[in-house]
């Protein structure tokens, strides 16, 4: 109940269709396209979408990006000081991108950079006490979260659907490699 008395309003829920399906007249009016395929990458660009929605509501509450939780995690499991690329190799994010994030970071007191002691023009990034913290706070919830998000799946689902995911992945990853990248190797 609202204040005054009144019931609090329902919010509409739009009509859910899934999976996405595409009409058959497209495949009709373009031969050259795989309603499949199309069906596969509309609903991987979907649930990407919506699991990233549901991640970053919570995430925000810690003035965290998906990234940014990423990071912390990266820097967390490495028991180590990780250099900026590293960083960004493992999140598949530009170098640029990796250092608006780690500029992020390190305003909330969750990572710091330190000088290489190799190189004193390069820097070092490690995950700080406060970081720390959070992620204890953070990662409990999360893990829980995943678990729900993935509940209509059982395990062998599960298995079934990380194997096709990393087959797509692995695909996709090669077909990014341009050819003079392998030549120039």
């Amino acid at each position: 109940m609202r204040e005054g008395g009144g019931q609090r309003p329902r919010r509409r829920r739009s009509s859910i269709h899934a999976p996405v399906r595409v009409a058959s007249e497209l495949q009709r009016e373009f031969p050259v396209m795989d309603r499949r395929a199309t069906e596969v990458l509309i609903n991987l660009i979907r649930t990407e979408s919506l699991v990233g929605n549901l991640l970053a509501r919570r995430f925000r509450r810690y003035g965290l990006s998906l990234s940014g939780f990423n990071a912390l995690v990266i820097l967390r499991q490495s028991h180590a000081r990780l250099h900026p690329h590293e960083i960004a190799d493992r999140l598949l994010v530009t170098r640029a991108a990796v250092t608006a994030l780690l500029d992020a970071l390190e305003s909330r007191g969750y990572a710091r950079r330190l000088a290489s002691p190799e190189d004193g023009r390069m820097s070092l990034i490690e995950i700080t006490d406060r970081g720390e913290q959070v992620l204890q706070e953070l990662l409990p919830q999360h893990f829980a979260a995943e678990r729900a998000m993935a509940a209509c799946l059982n395990a062998n689902e599960k298995e079934l659907l990380i194997g096709l995911l990393g087959r797509l992945q692995a695909h996709l990853l090669a077909q990014a490699i341009e050819p003079e990248d392998v030549i120039n190797k």
